[in-house]
């Protein structure tokens, strides 16, 4: 009985069934991509600033963990950030406003530049760093008073923290 209707699919008079299977078919495989499209971009978006920023703070403590080594009697170091804040930006943005009788309706759209190479990216008005919480350094040689203090003053210069913030440890 299967068979019959399958093989009734392809007789000369079921074009049309044919036609619109075909089209089911491949209005289906349409929207399955272009639903990728649209989530993958929104996905990978946010993995990406996180993993950029992330890769920022390490990069200080790895600058910093190398100045910090120089200086006589301390040894390997290695140096942890908290931040209060991380970096922030302000977008230049467009605002319109529709007022239709009663209704008042306010749209934003940012204020988009390209570049050269025909890329886009949005105007930035401010752009604050990120503001350094406490420092945590591990020292070899941070049992000895003078190395701790040359250790502790040294964090307070680079990252503009008060000393209670600093904490200078013994690295094990």
């Amino acid at each position: 009985m299967e068979k019959d209707r399958w093989k009734g699919l392809f007789r000369p008079e079921n074009k049309k069934m044919r036609s619109n299977i075909l089209l089911a078919l491949l209005l289906g495989i349409l929207l399955l991509a272009a639903g990728r499209s649209f989530s993958d971009s929104k996905e990978e978006e946010l993995p990406q600033t996180v993993a950029a920023t992330e890769t920022a703070d390490r990069a200080t403590e790895r600058r910093m963990a190398e100045i910090l080594s120089k200086i006589q009697g301390v040894g390997q170091v290695d140096v942890m950030l908290t931040y209060r804040q991380t970096e922030e930006k302000t977008i230049a943005h467009n605002e319109t406003r529709e007022e239709n009788g009663e209704n008042l309706r306010t749209e934003q759209t940012a204020i988009l530049l390209e570049d050269g190479d025909g890329a886009t990216q949005p105007l930035v008005l401010t752009e604050t760093g990120p503001v350094v919480e406490g420092v945590v350094i591990a020292a070899q040689g941070a049992d000895q008073p003078a190395v701790a203090a040359a250790l502790n003053q040294a964090a307070q210069a680079l990252l503009d923290v008060p000393a209670h913030k600093v904490a200078v440890l013994k690295m094990k």
